[in-house]
């Protein structure tokens, strides 16, 4: 089976936050339900671009310096849930769309995942030049 890239999960982490607005826009025909969606799954977005920017260079670094992980992640995480709290003490949201905004990431792992159980192996072969 294909290792999964984190650029795909990242497409389609992108591609479920733009659908998914759209759909809840186009749906639910109220901004309220859009917001709630889009201001949660951009969050989540941001948040998975970040985490792996700080464990790549981290991981990719050959001084020893592995101990900003113990600083840096840490710090995202009070970020994110100081953002979370602020969108959901000030904002007005749907408590409903906002978790399913939040949950984009883990649907954009299952869909790549689906996507790679899909796709035939002789596609996956020459994708990868073997």
């Amino acid at each position: 089976m294909k290792e999964t890239n984190l650029n795909d999960i990242h497409r389609v982490n992108v591609a479920v936050f733009l659908i998914g607005s759209l759909l809840s826009l186009f749906i639910m025909r109220e901004f309220k339900y859009f917001f709630s969606f889009a201001v949660a799954s951009a969050i989540m977005a941001f948040n998975f671009r970040l985490l792996r920017k700080i464990i790549e260079g981290a991981i990719g670094r050959s001084d020893g310096r592995k101990l900003d992980l113990l600083i840096k992640l840490p710090l995202k995480f009070l970020v994110l849930l100081g953002l979370i709290a602020v969108v959901l003490i000030f904002g007005d949201v749907d408590l409903v769309f906002f978790l399913m905004g939040l949950s984009t990431v883990f649907l954009s792992i299952i869909i790549n995942q689906i996507i790679v159980a899909f796709t035939p192996a002789i596609k996956r072969r020459q994708k990868d030049g073997t």
